[in-house]
């Protein structure tokens, strides 16, 4: 009883700070609501203009699929609209939360659930550039983590649904795709098919009338290809990509800014390999591996685009999630126990270090890289431990055992 008065106390706190990060900004914030919802404001103006023009507005990149589903909510005036995509945010983060916590067994086993705010240390700052922006990356990721629960429960048609749902709200998880072949799970695959067929063909075709949307699609083409401009990182303001960290740190386009940016796609590529080899070897029904995998899959890439803003990595939560719990299982090895313990530990510290503006790209990748590295190491197939468990038990046996 003691132990669930906890969780109750933890998850009240935790819903309080998700809360004050949500408005502080928004509706409290310097500037009145809802002139302060920057992106939304975008997203709003320009999908209805999409609509109307089938014609894309400048440095508007997101996909057609997802400019459908921003402009369903331009049917209300913009401050009802804005307040519902504020509410739907919040909403979507507890879902997020809860998933994580039903996917890592915190559910059912008390005084577990400050596991949680614990890991959102490492992921707060995103979050909260997230609540600020009222963009949709947090829509994308809690698809992703749905689509990852439906994977390890073998419901191959919810996987398959949310994946490609993620995808079409986004590009940027597009891996998650041939993931599923990977691990060996064909109808899983085949549904994502065919879900994203019904995003990109039929969904577009409803929103545009057919004359437009060819036009549509080779706007959003164009849109896309200067968005990912190595080029143009000087000219966005609130851009933090490693080319811009790089460029400011050894000098734009000298040979040491190649050199770094190199390094550290090449550590990138090196945590992929080993996390497609553990994905290799263990099947796709292990709560915390699919976690690591998914996580790895998204962050990855949104670490070394050029494009990379503060929100497009609120996916630090999951593998931060996933080394909390690992530390606080008394059944895993404690040399195992103690690296998820300080990686989560450092993770959270690099979060907070109020590096210069035009380095941060360099401190994110970093700090990801820490939490995506150390995640396929604590949850190698084939060793003494266990991820998807906590327990007050000291000797509690693993759920895993070398075979």
């Amino acid at each position: 009883m003691v132990n669930r008065r906890f969780d109750i106390v933890a998850i009240i706190v935790f819903v309080i700070w998700l809360g004050v990060d949500l408005t502080s900004r928004t509706v409290f914030g310097p500037v009145a609501w809802p002139d302060c919802v920057v992106d939304y404001r975008i997203m709003y103006d320009a999908s209805s203009q999409l609509i109307e023009t089938d014609t894309y507005p400048a440095g508007y990149p997101y996909p057609p699929p997802g400019v459908a589903a921003h402009a369903a909510t331009t049917v209300l005036p913009f401050p009802i609209a804005a307040t519902f995509w504020l509410v739907a945010t919040g909403v979507v983060t507890l879902a997020c939360y809860f998933t994580l916590a039903r996917m890592l067994g915190l559910l059912h086993r008390p005084g577990t659930l400050i596991l949680l705010p614990i890991a959102h240390t490492a992921a707060a700052y995103y979050f909260q550039w997230e609540f600020r922006s009222l963009n949709c990356n947090v829509f994308v990721l809690t698809a992703v983590l749905f689509g990852a629960s439906a994977l390890t429960r073998g419901r191959d048609a919810r996987a398959g649904f949310w994946f490609a749902a993620a995808v079409a709200l986004k590009f940027l998880p597009i891996l998650l795709l041939p993931y599923l072949l990977w691990v060996r799970r064909p109808r899983s695959f085949g549904w994502a098919v065919a879900w994203s067929a019904v995003f990109w063909i039929g969904v577009p075709l409803l929103a545009f009338d057919p004359e437009g949307f060819r036009s549509v699609y080779s706007g959003w083409y164009g849109e896309l290809t200067r968005a990912t401009d190595a080029g143009q990182i000087h000219h966005h303001p609130i851009l933090i990509s490693l080319s811009k960290a790089a460029a400011y740190a050894m000098g734009e386009g000298t040979h040491a800014a190649q050199a770094m940016v190199l390094s550290v796609c090449a550590a990138w590529v090196l945590v992929g390999l080993a996390g497609a080899v553990r994905c290799r070897r263990e099947d796709a029904t292990h709560d915390a591996g699919v976690l690591t995998d998914v996580s790895l899959l998204i962050l990855g890439p949104a670490a070394v685009s050029p494009y990379l803003e503060a929100y497009h990595v609120v996916a630090a939560c999951v593998p931060a999630a996933v080394l909390a719990v690992f530390a606080a299982t008394p059944g895993n090895t404690p040399r195992m126990r103690m690296a998820a313990g300080l990686a989560l530990a450092l993770a959270a510290v690099l979060a907070t270090v109020k590096s210069a503006w035009v380095f941060r790209g360099l401190m994110v990748n970093i700090q990801l890289l820490v939490l995506c590295a150390t995640a396929v190491l604590v949850n190698w197939p084939l060793r003494r431990h266990s991820t998807t468990t906590i327990t007050s038990d000291p000797l509690a046996v693993p759920l895993r055992s070398a075979a």
